[in-house]
């Protein structure tokens, strides 16, 4: 049986740049960076023979996973958040507002300003969708 939810794992094609984004942007903790070669007899990917780095990062409860691919190398994908199998992570903050206008001042992408989503106390109040340096989705959430 389930009993926590341990870590999210994103594959990025840059992992010093992404690992700049979430430290200087999410204030992420690394915690490890590791390069790995696995073999066919032991591969957790399934991919026979895989060169990867991977960095484990802390975002205040939560671990966030970011693996680069060395080989094979990977294809980007074009996802948008209406595509099946997109996914995105959610950070809840005090005010959206503050969060979206201090993180465009970073130059972080935003797909929309912040919106209004629910007004009962205790439910996402107000969030917004930004994308990291590969566009993978990610978004702020203010409860109240």
């Amino acid at each position: 049986m389930i009993k926590d939810v341990h870590h999210f794992s994103l594959t990025v094609s840059d992992m010093d740049r992404s690992l700049n984004f979430y430290t200087e942007i999410l204030n992420a903790q690394v915690l490890s960076d590791v390069v790995i070669q696995e073999s066919l007899e032991h591969s957790v990917t399934g991919i026979s023979d895989a060169r990867l780095r991977i960095a484990f990062l802390s975002v205040h409860d939560s671990l966030i996973e970011l693996i680069q691919y060395f080989s094979p190398i990977g294809e980007p994908l074009r996802t948008r958040t209406c595509d099946t199998g997109s996914a995105h992570i959610a950070f809840v903050v005090n005010n959206v507002d503050a969060a979206y206008q201090n993180f465009r001042r970073k130059g972080v992408q935003f797909k929309s300003e912040p919106v209004i989503t629910g007004t009962d106390p205790g439910t996402i109040v107000k969030c917004v969708y930004f994308v990291d340096p590969d566009g993978i989705t990610l978004e702020l959430v203010e409860i109240g």
